[in-house]
């Protein structure tokens, strides 16, 4: 009896190695490396949103924004709030952090002296209603408006305007880290904002109001 004792715990472990039945161990996590750019996914629905501009690079994002399509307005803008880790650039053509894609008038339809003599758009020095500028706590702020009542509203199912958001190599991000985007306030002037006149009415006074509205923003992270 006692030989068949120590050859039963022989052949069980015998019977543990031929099945596999051997610990071993997991294998190891790999470190996270370092960032080498951004990656956005565009939101979902038709509705006003940022998305990606197909000439953006791992290392410069460009958002332009998009209103509902058959939406007529006369301007847009918001506040983008951005990790510290996020760079906002600015655009030659502007000098601001806010680039106009072409879809408003910004400049008066009719120069003065108001007689169709000047080119509209000729004078350098005529200020237009696009702005930006980076405030505290890495939130950025523009704004692009028509500024001429007599400018017909447009259609907001277009790229409206763009911004740009830059990778630094010199941050600690790490590929995978997610970085949150968050559109503080945003308003867009519409449609009807009362009738052309020289002197102010009471009509442009009362309709002269921004409009409240909601910008879905994409998914970002780091690659």
């Amino acid at each position: 009896m006692r030989k068949l004792g120590l050859l039963i715990p022989g052949l069980l472990l015998n019977l543990v190695l031929a099945c596999g039945g051997g610990s071993s161990s997991p294998a190891p996590t790999p470190a996270p490396a370092p960032a080498k750019g951004l990656v956005y996914t565009d939101p979902t629905g038709t509705g006003w949103r940022l998305v990606k501009d197909p000439a953006s690079t791992p290392s410069r994002l460009l958002l332009n924004l998009v209103g509902p399509a058959g939406l007529k307005t006369r301007g847009a803008g918001f506040n983008l709030k951005a990790p510290a880790s996020i760079h906002f650039g600015s655009f030659v053509e502007s000098a601001w952090p806010i680039k106009d894609l072409g879809v408003y008038e910004l400049w008066n339809t009719d120069p003065y002296p108001n007689d169709g003599s000047v080119a509209v758009g000729s004078d350098p020095l005529e200020p237009r209603l696009l702005a930006g500028g980076v405030k505290a706590g890495n939130v950025l702020t523009v704004g692009i408006f028509q500024k001429d009542r007599r400018a017909s509203a447009k259609d907001s199912g277009h790229p409206l305007c763009q911004v740009a958001l830059e990778f630094e190599a010199t941050t600690s991000l790490m590929a995978g880290d997610v970085l949150l985007l968050t559109i503080t306030k945003s308003k867009h002037m519409a449609e009807d904002i009362g009738a052309f006149s020289i002197t102010p009415t009471a009509e442009m006074v009362r309709k002269a109001n921004l409009v409240e509205m909601t910008v879905a923003v994409g998914a970002l992270h780091a690659n």
